[in-house]
Formats: C-alpha cells, sequence, structure tokens
C-alpha cells in the first residue's frame, strides 16, 4: 500500500494524497487484506492533526466515485482557531472537487457525485412503489 504526505496547499500542515489507481487496487477482492492499513493510514493522519471529525471508507469511496480516470483522493486538514477538522477532496483532470468540507468543523457538507446522485434517486423510486 501506498499513500504519499505532501505539504498542504488545500489546508494546513500536511495532506495525506491517495492515487486513484491504489485506492482501486485496495478495495478489490485481490488486494483487501491491504485495506486495514489503509484505514490505520488515516485513522493515523486524522489522529496526528487533531481532527475533530472521522474518515471512513464509505467518503473514500464517495471521493473516488468524483474521479473520472485517474487522479487522487487527498485529505486535508482545516483549522478555525482551536478546533481542527479533515475534509475529502477528490483530484481529477486538473479540477480540485471537494467531497467533504467544513466551515466550522462540526456540521460536514457531502457533495456527492453524479452516481451517488443517480443511485439515490432510484433507491427512493423503489421505495415508493413499495
Amino acid at each position: 500500500m501506498k499513500v504519499e504526505y505532501i505539504t498542504s496547499s488545500l489546508g494546513t500542515g500536511t495532506e495525506l494524497h491517495i492515487s486513484s489507481d491504489e485506492y482501486k487496487r485496495i478495495s478489490s477482492e485481490s488486494g483487501w487484506n491491504e485495506h486495514p492499513n489503509l484505514m490505520f493510514a488515516i485513522r493515523s493522519y486524522v489522529r496526528e492533526n487533531q481532527c475533530t471529525n472521522k474518515i471512513i471508507s464509505r467518503d473514500l469511496d464517495e471521493a473516488y466515485r468524483h474521479i473520472k480516470k485517474v487522479g487522487t483522493i487527498a485529505l486535508v486538514t482545516q483549522t478555525d482557531g482551536d478546533v481542527a477538522w479533515c475534509e475529502v477532496y477528490a483530484i481529477t483532470e486538473g479540477e480540485i472537487i471537494p467531497v467533504i468540507t467544513s466551515k466550522d468543523g462540526h456540521e460536514l457538507n457531502i457533495n456527492y457525485s453524479s452516481k451517488t446522485l443517480r443511485q439515490m434517486k432510484r433507491s427512493q423510486k423503489e421505495r415508493e412503489a413499495n
């Protein structure tokens, strides 16, 4: 498993970057045994930066859904004085897409991908039909 720490251009301190190819490999059946290592790296990043929120697999999945062919999932630390929180971005085709963001670290905003929105609408129609 390979992740990169770089000096942050979107937040404070460092960012944790996961390439879309690496995330796809780890999320596949053949790479699933490395998934706990990825989640350990993410928990360590969040803990080290004293972030108030947690990042879970579903958050990474949503970021991955924003990536077109190749890209990067980026975890970024933001601060507002005394509070630090972790945001998630998808970087693809030269575009930085905010996926999970917050203005104050307490209320998180989720930017759902078009794929997720289609699934949500389909599920809602199925529930209404039943």
